[in-house]
């Protein structure tokens, strides 16, 4: 099933990208971890109640390597890390995190793989490799018609 898109105007006069288009991801469903268990167990030997403890038990680890500020890597899906975002401060020791921590949040990281096309160096997600489009339907933008 390709992933479905919908289009987005710039509306930013200062912007050289002004009135242009852009596409953005439509989410088409919510898939948690009884889910992903459930497709994982018609793809193994493993009951679904296995891997639900291991999908649980991943999260709890995750969290805990995250919070210790690990770099997870999950093979074949690719790495998280934390992301801090803040305000600047004259000096080191002026910076307080009450004070200047904006926001932090978790960065993903796409694995990347390296492919030779006509002589030019590429990277691409792994996962993204066989990705297929579809404007959603909803706010597909109109065809011109032949009068």
């Amino acid at each position: 099933m390709p992933v479905k898109y919908k289009m987005f105007q710039i509306k930013n006069e200062s912007s050289s990208a002004n009135n242009k288009w852009y596409a953005k991801p439509v989410v088409s469903q919510v898939v948690g971890i009884n889910q992903i268990a459930e497709k994982i167990e018609k793809n193994c030997s493993m009951k679904k109640s296995d891997v639900v403890a291991v999908l649980t038990e991943l999260t709890e680890v995750f969290t805990e390597e995250l919070l210790s500020g690990s770099r997870v890597v999950l093979e074949g899906i690719g790495s998280f890390k934390v992301k801090l975002s803040s305000k600047v401060a004259d000096t080191p020791e002026a910076w307080t995190q009450d004070r200047n921590l904006t926001s932090a949040s978790i960065l993903f990281i796409p694995q990347k793989i390296d492919t030779r096309s006509a002589g030019k160096r590429t990277r691409s997600p792994k996962a993204l490799k066989e990705l297929k489009l579809e404007p959603y339907e909803q706010y597909a933008l109109p065809t011109k018609e032949t009068t």
